[in-house]
């Protein structure tokens, strides 16, 4: 089992967890109104909830060293920060594909379009700031108000067009089992991006490496 967890496991983990996650869209049940369409939208709601949560862990993280100045605190909540980043461009690519298929456009006046933009600007922004500055508090003060920024502007962001939970109110047993396959396995792969920047930067550390 410890085997598994070795650095060189990560990249076939994580290539072993995208193809899962396409095999579980391609045989997820269709929906009665939406038909295949709603494939995507059980990849796009199970990445966001995974990244909103890893963007909420780093800023708990970043305010908990910022209090107690313990440094593997700051390095999960950078690993986190970063790791949040990335599977947040997955998840807006994501988004256009599944608002074109299931909408015909993307409705750039709806709220949750709106907080999607809002975030790809800031979290970067302060991501980098934290970087070019070189202070540990610095950074993982930004990661703490990223994350209560990032819950802020979803809790203003009204539904419109967005349905509220198509997945827990679909009735359907069979669409709610894939929804939540799929949500497990990208959360895994939250989990492995982590533990591979958290690697990465522990051998940076390391003199000689």
């Amino acid at each position: 089992m410890k085997s598994l967890l070795r650095r060189q496991f990560i990249i076939p983990s994580l290539f072993v967890l995208v193809v899962l996650i396409v095999i579980v869209a391609v045989i997820a049940p269709a929906d009665k109104v939406l038909g295949d369409r709603v494939k995507m939208v059980y990849v796009h709601g199970a990445i966001i909830r995974v990244v909103l949560a890893m963007f909420v862990l780093s800023g708990l993280l970043g305010l908990t060293y910022f209090f107690v100045n313990r440094f593997a605190l700051f390095d999960w909540s950078k690993a986190l920060q970063e790791a949040s980043l990335i599977l947040w461009i997955f998840y807006v690519v994501i988004s256009v594909i599944t608002t074109i298929q299931t909408w015909g456009a993307i409705a750039w006046f709806e709220p949750r379009w709106t907080f999607t933009l809002q975030m790809t600007g800031l979290a970067p922004i302060a991501y980098l700031a934290g970087a070019l500055m070189k202070n540990r508090k610095i950074a993982a003060a930004l990661n703490a108000i990223v994350a209560a920024t990032m819950l802020f502007l979803l809790s203003q962001a009204r539904l419109i067009i967005h349905p509220i939970d198509p997945i827990g109110t679909s009735g359907d047993a069979g669409i709610q089992l894939s929804y939540f396959v799929m949500l497990i396995l990208w959360a895994l792969v939250g989990l492995q991006v982590v533990r591979g920047l958290w690697m990465l930067a522990r051998v940076r550390q390391t003199p000689n490496s």
